[in-house]
């Protein structure tokens, strides 16, 4: 496939879908159209306007200067080349909800695609993300098209909206449900069985729940910054664009579209709380596993100290045993003396030299605070 070329399926009113390519100009010829023949009129005004050597010639010499910069601003904000790098799969995309005059760009959890009023392309067909998406998306226009037979509900660029984010909230929910039994599992064995592979799952799995995070709290903003905006909102009403009636909505007159967006921004608020409260669960049994560590490690130091006093205390002892076996002439050591004195007075004052000073170093060092049991 070339370059230039786009794959991807395309959904009509009823949610079926055909497999599509096309070149990106094919795309943005075919946005225009979806808006109606007086786009076209504009664009040869502002296509006009654009260029200096034309600008004083009929009709441009009757348009304000005020008009000329609200037409050009007005074709500024309608889809360009520039904006299909967002859901261009050899593009790296960030996450966004682009509103254009014509079209409304997805990028969300690897969903790219483009809402017209009466279409949708789905783009990177092969990515299984988008692949597990296909049936939701296709049962919820079917289902809501089959509704609006009998009673007309909201216009399709909202419907094929839903559908992405359901897709989007059903994706996070079995993620996050794969995620939070096997932490809060690890969790609970961590205090009573604290071993090298427990600790390792345990920041294996934090890792994750830091991907997840971001993962949520970037749809979360994506929704926020769509409903802080009256302007994006009303221009995602793409459908009352194609009638001359389109400028009679008051720019306040949005509540379908506020209130499917506050719905699914509420379900993603509830993900990332729970994430980021699984994430202080996390936190806090880290701060329970150093502390137990740092007692370990004090227990471990305390048998040391120990050992050490004990060790310098038979070394003192040991001098006692050096003194007396030098060559030194003493009178209870005389041959005529008791072969035992020898032993007895060694091991005397061995025995008091050790406990003596076994006694004054513990106590010395809990004074000091060395000993902290």
């Amino acid at each position: 496939m070339k370059s230039t070329e786009l794959l991807c399926l395309e959904f009509n009113l009823k949610g079926n879908c055909i497999l599509r390519r096309f070149k990106k100009l094919d795309l943005l010829q075919e946005s225009r159209i979806s808006v109606g023949t007086h786009f076209f009129e504009l664009q040869l005004v502002y296509s006009k306007l654009i260029s200096k050597k034309k600008i004083n010639k009929f009709p441009f010499n009757i348009i304000h200067e005020k008009d000329k910069n609200s037409l050009m601003k007005f074709f500024r904000r309608v889809l360009q080349i520039r904006d299909i790098r967002q859901i261009d799969p050899a593009f790296s995309a960030r996450p966004a909800l682009w509103i254009r005059y014509n079209a409304i760009l997805v990028s969300l959890e690897q969903i790219r695609a483009v809402i017209l009023c009466d279409k949708l392309f789905l783009f990177d067909p092969d990515n299984p993300k988008v692949q597990k998406s296909i049936k939701i998306i296709s049962e919820k226009l079917r289902k809501d098209y089959d509704a609006d037979i009998e009673t007309p509900n909201m216009p399709y660029e909202f419907k094929a909206l839903e559908g992405i984010l359901i897709n989007v909230c059903v994706s996070l929910e079995k993620n996050f449900s794969s995620l939070e039994p096997t932490i809060l599992e690890n969790l609970d064995d961590l205090p009573t069985k604290l071993t090298s592979r427990q600790l390792e799952e345990l920041r294996s799995f934090k890792q994750r729940l830091n991907q997840f995070s971001s993962r949520s709290q970037d749809v979360q903003k994506v929704l926020q910054d769509i409903l802080e905006e009256d302007e994006n909102m009303l221009n995602m009403y793409l459908s009352e664009k194609i009638v001359c009636s389109a400028s009679i909505r008051n720019l306040t007159e949005h509540e379908e579209i506020e209130i499917l967006a506050e719905n699914y921004l509420q379900i993603i608020d509830y993900l990332t709380s729970r994430a980021k409260l699984l994430d202080n669960a996390i936190d806090d049994t880290e701060d329970l596993v150093s502390i137990r560590l740092d007692t370990i490690r004090n227990r471990i130091l305390f048998v040391e100290l120990t050992l050490n006093i004990i060790s310098l205390a038979f070394a003192a002892g040991g001098l006692v045993a050096a003194v007396f076996g030098m060559n030194l002439s003493i009178s209870i050591f005389k041959e005529e003396n008791s072969s035992q004195t020898y032993f007895f007075v060694c091991i005397f004052l061995i025995i008091h030299l050790v406990i003596g000073l076994y006694w004054w170093l513990f106590k010395w060092c809990k004074e000091k605070g060395l000993y902290s049991i």
